[in-house]
């Protein structure tokens, strides 16, 4: 029972959270991800081309520090 709630709330939290990135990415504010969009466009292209990766094993850590970052400073303001 407590599994089940905590997984409600943690489905609920990120959920919102997508949800208010992927509408700001979607109203032009490229200028806030400019690293998401990047690492997504270059995935895109791959798999244009039969590549499939994952952005996990492609990039470093880096990379998804910089992502986290570019959401937690749209979500800070």
């Amino acid at each position: 029972m407590k599994e089940e709630i905590l997984r409600n709330i943690v489905t609920m939290v990120c959920d919102g959270y997508v949800d208010t990135i992927m509408t700001a990415i979607e109203e032009n504010n490229a200028n806030d991800f400019p690293i998401t969009i990047a690492c997504s466009n270059f995935l895109a292209e791959l798999r244009e081309k039969n590549i499939k990766l994952e952005l996990v094993g492609t990039f470093e850590d880096s990379i998804f520090d910089r992502i986290f970052r570019e959401f937690s400073n749209y979500l800070a303001r």
